[in-house]
């Protein structure tokens, strides 16, 4: 093993290495575009972290969910405010990175939908909260990659300002989310998403400082990943939360506001799950989807396993995509690919212990994390052997 892939081979064991997304076409143009903008703007003059946009979009996020939140003690909600933060502070950030729609239609409608005292507040609440929250998690993954393009570019305080962004992203949205995963799976030390997150971001934080554009890059799984399964476990949770709720008889629009944050958190890595198993993840968005599933048709473990089989299809991609990319002469690509996979085996480990047993998946683990020390180390032979071993038994696991 060469002394890269031995330093990121002790990192991850340490970072528990977390769960991934892959990358989507139309997402990478729309960062590319950001990119060429972003350069634009900041070419005669870089500003402080707490002047940029994303300061702003936090503010206004943090208003918007004070006044939701007079919700939960029955207070009035004074919706025309929310709707002037978002529509002025948010609404065409939303559009750009998401040119579907979907998510602000999503958040529109809630606003609406409570004005018009057609939706109750506490749903409305949520789906604002959680909608808004998917869409900080797309601006991260913009985020991470204006950084390494202006890294590349030799453009440092533009590097710097871009991750200073992510950082506080991470501070105010990601973090008080992720604590939330902690403390409801009891995940703690290397298992813990906030130390993964903080980990990540710390190894980034390094290899900005030494100019180490490659290192950026591959770290940037560290981070985006963590984050990404805080919001795969968030969603996954509250299929349970909601079957328990239902068992126990809670009022209807307590149950509603569970099935809204599901639908809301889903809608972060909907996309990139969609790229795995796109029926899986369109019928997990149904499940979630208020006005098309009854709570009490939810069922926590088909739930489980439509996640489990759409990761397994993104974790069979990306053991076909490193190889490809070491073949190509793309080392640094590859190394990327192979980090994404095997924390995509990491983020399913639970269930992995449930279909496998502990030791199985324990030692199926450890061979993806040999394949991308194989894959770090260039060694070709090594990487197929353990790879045809790995695409084995992860395709049982869509079965």
């Amino acid at each position: 093993m060469n002394k890269k892939a031995a330093v990121l081979s002790a990192f991850l064991l340490a970072a528990g290495i977390i769960s991934g997304c892959g990358k989507e076409e139309k997402a990478e143009k729309q960062e590319e575009k950001k990119t060429e903008q972003s350069a634009e703007e900041t070419k005669s003059e870089v500003v402080s972290v707490e002047k940029s946009e994303t300061a702003a979009q936090i503010t206004a996020y943090e208003e918007m969910k004070a006044e939701m939140e007079k919700a939960k003690e029955g207070k009035e909600v004074d919706w025309e405010k929310v709707s002037g933060l978002y529509s002025s502070k948010l609404q065409e950030q939303v559009t750009e990175v998401d040119e579907s729609g979907e998510m602000d239609q999503a958040i529109t409608a809630a606003i609406d939908g409570a004005k018009n005292k057609e939706l109750d507040n506490n749903v409305a609440r949520q789906l604002v909260d959680k909608v808004t929250q998917s869409y900080f998690y797309q601006k991260q993954k913009r985020l991470h990659k204006d950084a390494a393009t202006a890294l590349e570019g030799k453009k440092e305080e533009e590097a710097k300002l871009a991750f200073g962004e992510l950082k506080l992203l991470a501070e105010k949205v990601f973090i008080p989310t992720a604590v939330k995963r902690d403390e409801y799976y009891k995940l703690q030390g290397e298992a813990s998403i906030v130390e993964g997150i903080n980990n990540g971001l710390e190894a980034q934080e390094k290899a900005l400082n030494d100019k180490n554009v490659d290192d950026f890059k591959v770290y940037v799984q560290l981070t985006d990943k963590s984050i990404y399964r805080s919001y795969y476990l968030a969603s996954s949770s509250y299929a349970a939360k909601i079957a328990e709720a239902v068992k126990a008889g809670e009022a209807k629009d307590e149950i509603l506001q569970k099935q809204a944050e599901a639908w809301g958190f889903f809608q972060a890595i909907k996309g990139s799950l969609s790229g795995g198993d796109e029926a899986a993840a369109a019928e997990i968005n149904k499940t979630f989807t208020l006005n098309e599933t009854k709570p009490e048709a939810i069922d926590p473990e088909k739930v489980n396993d439509l996640f489990t089989k759409a990761f397994a299809g993104k974790i069979n991609s990306y053991l076909g995509k490193a190889p490809k990319a070491l073949e190509e002469g793309e080392a640094t690509e590859a190394r990327v690919g192979a980090l994404e996979g095997i924390v995509f085996l990491k983020a399913i480990e639970m269930e992995l212990q449930k279909k496998l047993g502990e030791e199985q998946a324990k030692l199926l683990l450890d061979d993806s994390q040999k394949w991308f020390e194989a894959i770090s180390s260039e060694n070709k032979e090594e990487a197929a052997k353990l790879g045809e071993k790995l695409t084995a038994e992860v395709s049982k696991l869509s079965k």
